[in-house]
Parts: C-alpha cells; sequence; structure tokens
C-alpha cells in the first residue's frame, strides 16, 4: 500500500458518508496495521471470510476495490409500461369505467388491473409501491353498515348499563 493510497483510506475511514466505504477502508488499515484477521474480525464483529476477500479485493484493484459493488438483486416483475398502466387506471375514477363505486381502494385497484390483463397477478403491496413511485396518493377507504331497524338511532344512542362485574379481594 502506498502513502497516498493509506492517507485516502484514512479520509474515507475519519470522513466517509458511505458507511460501506468507510467499513472497507477500516478493514484494508486495520491488515496494513499488521493485524490478523481474527482480530480484525472480533474488533469489528465481521466475518474472516469477509476480511480476506476485501484485502485480497483491494490488493487486486487497489482503491477502486472500496467503492461498493452491488449486484443489483432482482430483476423488476413488472415492465416500465405496466407500471405506467396500473398508475393511470388509478388516476381514472372507477364510476368511469363502469364499476359501482366512487374511489379506487389498493385491492380494488389490484383487481381491476388484473381483469384488465394489465398484469396476470399483483399484490396489494406492490399496487401500494406503484402507486408511492409515481407520487400517487391514495385514501384509505371505510364501510359502514345501514340497518333497517326504524329504532336503530334511538337504539344506537342509548347508554348501556355496564355489565361488567368487579370482584374484591381478600387482602
Amino acid at each position: 500500500m502506498s502513502n497516498e493510497e493509506g492517507n485516502r483510506l484514512l479520509r474515507i475511514a475519519r470522513k466517509g458518508a458511505n458507511s460501506v466505504e468507510v467499513r472497507c477502508a477500516l478493514l484494508i488499515l486495520a491488515s496494513a496495521q499488521k493485524m490478523k484477521v481474527p482480530e480484525i474480525s472480533r474488533l469489528y464483529h465481521i466475518s474472516g471470510e469477509h476480511i480476506q476477500k476485501t484485502i485480497h479485493r483491494f490488493n487486486s484493484e487497489g482503491m477502486a476495490s472500496v467503492k461498493p459493488n452491488y449486484g443489483g438483486g432482482r430483476p423488476p416483475t413488472f415492465t416500465e409500461k405496466q407500471r405506467a398502466d396500473i398508475s393511470e387506471l388509478a388516476q381514472i375514477p372507477p364510476k368511469v369505467l363502469g364499476y359501482p363505486f366512487t374511489h379506487w381502494s389498493l385491492a380494488k385497484l389490484k383487481e381491476a388491473a388484473e381483469k384488465k390483463k394489465i398484469v396476470p397477478s399483483i399484490s396489494i403491496e406492490t399496487v401500494r409501491v406503484i402507486l408511492d413511485e409515481a407520487r400517487i396518493t391514495y385514501q384509505n377507504t371505510k364501510t359502514w353498515k345501514e340497518s333497517t331497524d326504524p329504532e336503530f338511532e334511538s337504539k344506537k344512542n342509548e347508554s348501556k348499563p355496564c355489565t361488567t362485574a368487579l370482584r374484591q379481594t381478600g387482602g
């Protein structure tokens, strides 16, 4: 390791904003100070295998190895067009499309997207995420039941006596 690399690693370790870079710099600096892998592992609570990979990568790639190398993760399940179509559907009033309700719920939007064959299947959570990414807000719907009882209002507002019995314990 050159002096320049050591100084850059110190700067990253002290003032770095990316926690992955900071941890990598700390591991490399500890190794440069002749610390053994088990000691570094105990000090930073990181597996010895990870420490060895970090050191070997630094030895072969130099300072470029400090930058995180993200694998990209799972590919998106839905295309941009499908996401755009769901966002567009959410902005059309349900009555216009012939539905008997005035506002979309996440569950109803999910069913409509599947029925219109925008997507073969989608979870309510994914619909929520797509709407959040598109900055489309929605309200949770509230449901209530109407009663056909002619005395409903008077019964509803009637106070009921407390039926809970209190027991005294001896003491």
